[in-house]
């Protein structure tokens, strides 16, 4: 039986945006209808005239995802409207995305998760919505750089920390 949509986590890293300098990592979770990682694989095929099907090869990825959001009156909410005020550009747009499923827990360390960190540029792409409809916005979140393993442990308050190396338990 297929796992539901809730195995999947995923955290943004609204505190190092616009040069912020310390982390605050965040779940993206209420408010979001859909959360969809595209990974976008660059596969480049040849066809050698000695083989009757082509070769192929995997170049890399281009990590992309556009969630959108109702607007909801809280932190991560605040943090968008920061974007959608300001409109970054360089290194104002910097941060870090997370993903963990729970299913990943770590054997005897309760709230901790192997868990894969990915830096990259947040921008704001939308705001708005139908007449009568709830109020929603949208960023755009593209890869910047390689994809690091590690794990992510998560407090009895919900607050989330990285670590490169297995952490004791939270």
């Amino acid at each position: 039986m297929a796992l539901d949509r809730t195995n999947m986590v995923s955290l943004l890293d609204v505190g190092s945006l616009m040069g912020g300098g310390s982390p605050d990592i965040q779940e993206m979770g209420d408010g979001y209808t859909e959360l969809t990682e595209d990974w976008g694989p660059s596969v480049e095929t040849t066809q050698y005239v000695n083989m009757r099907s082509k070769a192929s090869t995997m170049s890399g990825y281009e990590f992309s995802m556009n969630p959108e959001r109702e607007y909801l009156n809280d932190d991560m909410q605040k943090e968008l409207d920061k974007l959608l005020k300001k409109f970054p550009t360089g290194a104002d747009c910097e941060t870090f995305y997370y993903r963990f499923f729970k299913t990943d827990e770590v054997a005897s360390k309760d709230g901790v998760y192997a868990a894969i960190k990915v830096p990259v540029i947040v921008s704001p792409s939308s705001a708005g919505g139908e007449g009568g409809a709830a109020l929603v916005t949208s960023i755009q979140i593209n890869g910047n750089g390689d994809v690091k393993e590690g794990y992510i442990s998560m407090s009895g308050e919900g607050e989330y920390s990285w670590s490169d190396t297995e952490p004791a338990a939270g």
